[in-house]
């Protein structure tokens, strides 16, 4: 009986603020509410944490936020912005992609891979290209992740991971894997890898024998 109410509260207290900003870590799920930098251009002040973990303004005047910028400082995020076309008022909620520092829990399938131009003659890394994963269900039909993260700006390496909803069957083999591809975007441009399997239930790191390293030249369009 005290969710309803709760629910009530907070609806009722957003009413009284210009513009909320709730934090979600894109793997749990769970509010983001510190060790966050969150500034809104075309508002002045810093933004007031509430318990239930937004980051609240309050109306000054005729101020419109323009855009949200969000530094995740030392935390294993991306970071984040959001223009003008994308804040909602009230409420404007983010999902903060994982970097490939995140520690995982297990039960998260995923991998961390290396993004590259070409294999020879030398590796060069591509940075900021956004990755998603595509994953293949338990009734043949290819679905995709809902989340997405870039790869690092320097090194090329990246993680990408699968948030599956509960009612979500992949397509599991006899080794225990799940059948996946690699969807890449890149300076309006679209690849995807060829099939590959995943232990599913853990982030797959490289290795010697695999090193998760990714060809740009070697995708397919």
């Amino acid at each position: 009986m005290s969710t309803p109410v709760a629910i009530q509260i907070e609806q009722a207290y957003l009413r009284n603020v210009l513009l909320a900003v709730e934090l979600l870590d894109a793997v749990t799920l769970q509010r983001v509410s510190s060790g966050v930098q969150v500034v809104v251009q075309g508002f002045e002040g810093k933004p007031i944490v509430n318990t239930s973990g937004y980051f609240v303004w309050p109306r000054q005047g005729n101020a419109t936020p323009q855009k949200i910028t969000v530094d995740p400082r030392s935390l294993p995020f991306e970071s984040a912005e959001r223009d003008a076309s994308e804040i909602t008022l009230p409420l404007t909620t983010i999902e903060l992609q994982p970097r490939v520092s995140y520690d995982f829990a297990a039960g998260i399938t995923g991998l961390r891979g290396t993004l590259i131009e070409q294999r020879t003659p030398g590796p060069t890394p591509i940075g900021n290209a956004v990755v998603q994963l595509r994953w293949l269900d338990d009734g043949g039909n290819w679905q995709d992740a809902p989340t997405s993260s870039h790869t690092d700006a320097n090194s090329g390496d990246f993680v990408s991971f699968l948030r599956l909803a509960q009612k979500e069957r992949p397509e599991i083999d006899a080794n225990g894997s799940v059948t996946v591809r690699l969807r890449v975007r890149r300076d309006g441009f679209q690849r995807t890898s060829t099939d590959f399997t995943l232990l599913q239930g853990r982030i797959t790191d490289p290795s010697t024998l695999n090193p998760l390293t990714f060809a740009w030249d070697e995708l397919q369009p």
